[in-house]
């Protein structure tokens, strides 16, 4: 069967809408710490409960990456539904560090499966000249509940109490992509002749390819600064003084949102790789300017200059990891990228804790300025060796 001839298929809207469940469920612990001081957890140690589901997300999706591909990757969303739906719940009933730690690991196993089946299965229905696009829709999907859901907590006022409550919300969220099963399996892939895994030779022949290898690495550094702005700059912009601080993230979603749906179009127009080093060289000045920012107006101006930054990374990352990779590998590289992020997103929590307690947030901001542009250079790095090498991992 010939690639498919459009974008918007409804196996891709079906697919991005799981996404989208997903991260609604992500995005609720933007209120985690706050729970977590309620139930009288040191800053520390909430660094690295906040930190626990994205580490075991790194540990596990290596060891799946090899074996999710279109035979099985429907197996493995009904798994990975159930894991997270019994994780959220058991989060919000247990009150000590040793069972909070447990919870967030098993979280983090059965968010990966899931997204993991659900990257294996998206990249079926992406045409090879739409790449740009096609992640520029699903990250545009995906940005919606970040976009509204820390607003929303501000304007119901959830107290730290009521998290038990959303965590069992957040529970039956997670069952409802289980609800996508019911739909005919797609025989696309198989005509194709995608259905083999490609194993543990396939995850070393990726490792072996500089641009991949360097690619990963700029995701990961990356992810490690996007996430500790998440979970620490409410505490920062209270500090500082500032109200309203979850405004910040409604703004940088809200021009993420704009970047992607107007300029998906440039996504594959334009050199992919000048583009994104462009928005990590945005993220990395905003970094560095947020401890100058004693007044609202200023920090709410780094918040839509983060915005324009990230809306152009995230896609174009992983639209590049599309661009480089044969179809066989497409699913696989796509995790492997995923891996990466949840390294970030244990990375960044982990480390900024210890660097705010230890010597304030101008050094985190600092600290996360200097990461971003050593992204940057793993990007260009990445650019170069795909046209020197020539080759498609």
């Amino acid at each position: 069967m010939s690639e498919p001839s459009r974008l918007f298929s409804p196996g891709f809207l079906v697919i991005a809408l799981q996404f989208a469940l997903v991260t609604a469920i992500a995005a609720l612990f933007y209120a985690f710490s706050g729970y977590l001081s309620y139930l009288g957890v040191s800053q520390a140690t909430a660094g690295f409960i906040i930190s626990a589901d994205a580490l075991a997300a790194l540990i596990v999706q290596p060891m799946i990456a090899p074996l999710v591909h279109p035979g099985t990757s429907r197996r493995w969303l009904f798994g990975g539904s159930l894991t997270l739906a019994a994780a959220l719940f058991i989060a919000g009933h247990v009150t000590t560090v040793p069972f909070l730690i447990a919870a967030r690991l098993l979280q983090g196993a059965g968010f990966i499966c899931v997204v993991s089946a659900l990257i294996t299965m998206i990249v079926q229905f992406i045409p090879p000249e739409m790449s740009g696009r096609a992640f520029g829709a699903v990250s545009l999907i995906r940005l919606i509940p970040y976009a509204v859901i820390p607003t929303i907590f501000d304007l119901v006022k959830i107290t730290p109490s009521a998290f038990r409550t959303v965590l069992d919300v957040a529970a039956v969220i997670a069952l409802l992509p289980i609800l996508a099963l019911a739909l005919p399996a797609q025989r696309q892939s198989v005509e194709q002749g995608c259905l083999s895994a490609p194993g543990i030779s396939g995850l070393l022949d990726a490792l072996r390819s500089a641009a991949v290898l360097m690619l990963l690495l700029s995701a990961l550094l990356f992810f490690c600064g996007n996430s500790a702005i998440f979970f620490y700059l409410k505490q920062f912009g209270s500090s500082m003084g500032i109200a309203n601080t979850s405004l910040f993230f409604t703004i940088a979603t809200v021009v993420m949102i704009l970047v992607r749906f107007f300029g998906g179009w440039a996504f594959d127009s334009y050199n992919k790789v000048l583009l994104c080093i462009a928005g990590l060289l945005a993220v990395a000045i905003s970094y560095a300017l947020l401890p100058m920012s004693a007044s609202g107006r200023i920090f709410f101006t780094l918040a839509g200059i983060s915005g324009l930054g990230w809306g152009i990374v995230m896609p174009l990352q992983a639209a590049f990891m599309f661009d480089i990779s044969t179809p066989q590998m497409r699913g696989m590289n796509q995790n492997l990228l995923i891996v990466m992020m949840q390294g970030g997103f244990f990375l960044g929590p982990f480390l900024g804790g210890q660097i705010i307690s230890r010597s304030g947030y101008g050094a985190l901001f600092a600290f996360l300025a200097a990461v971003t542009l050593l992204s940057l250079l793993m990007m260009a790095g990445a650019g170069y060796y795909s046209r020197k090498d020539k080759l498609r991992i």
